[in-house]
């Protein structure tokens, strides 16, 4: 997965990062849900923040039965019709961070446009934080889109840190971690449409450019005016 990411994005950037630690932990990253590569985004943030601790993540029980083998890479199955299968997914994400681990989810429960707004989400993971005592909750933004280059880059922002008042609803949770989610969104987008590199931390780059034939030529053509070749389209 981290290196699909490196292979298909032009860089990955990291939008004014709150502090955030493995030592800080149990976390329960709530993510928004644009598209077909979260899941390796989860897996490149596991390995560049919590090396040292366990991701894991919940997929439909019926996209597992298709690839079985993400189950190996923590994807835990669960089917939400099911009340007993929903029983069985809180019950072992209870566990995992009980024992100091990471979950990683995307409670809008469906792929979303990242200028959908309202943001609303799935209540389960308030109702899991409530049983774990002492979890962080952390909002997660993530954005594709293009700037200079041919492939896309990828943009990232964690928001501020919350956790759970004993005496508070799920709801309450719910709809705090909604206002969080919007606003570092929102944020982002900020940042994402001023094509402003500096507002970033670069946190993996990829091989720009168009590649092929096409950058051969353009290659020979700097080689022969003596200058120095630059892959990427940007002077």
């Amino acid at each position: 997965m981290r290196r699909g990411i490196k292979r298909n994005f032009n860089a990955v950037r990291l939008s004014e990062a709150e502090a955030i630690s493995a030592g800080d932990g149990p976390y329960i990253i709530c993510a928004n849900h644009p598209g077909w590569w979260d899941p390796a985004v989860f897996a490149f943030l596991q390995h560049t923040y919590f090396p040292e601790t366990c991701g894991y993540g919940p997929i439909e029980a019926a996209a597992l039965k298709r690839y079985p083998l993400l189950e190996r890479a923590g994807l835990l199955p669960v089917d939400i019709k099911d009340r007993s299968s929903l029983r069985r997914f809180l019950r072992t994400a209870q566990r995992i961070l009980e024992a100091g681990n990471i979950l990683w989810i995307t409670p809008q429960g469906h792929f979303s446009d990242v200028r959908q707004r309202p943001v609303v989400l799935q209540s389960g993971f308030a109702h899991l934080a409530r049983l774990v005592p002492g979890v962080r909750m952390v909002p997660l933004a993530i954005e594709y889109s293009f700037w200079t280059e041919s492939k896309p880059e990828l943009f990232l922002r964690f928001g501020a840190t919350l956790t759970l008042n004993p005496a508070e609803t799920t709801q309450s949770m719910k709809t705090r971690m909604e206002q969080a989610l919007t606003e570092t969104m929102d944020r982002l987008a900020c940042d994402v449409q001023s094509h402003e590199p500096e507002r970033f931390r670069t946190l993996l780059e990829g091989k720009n450019g168009v590649g092929g034939f096409y950058d051969i030529g353009r290659r020979v053509r700097q080689w022969l005016r003596g200058a120095r070749f630059e892959a990427g389209h940007k002077p």
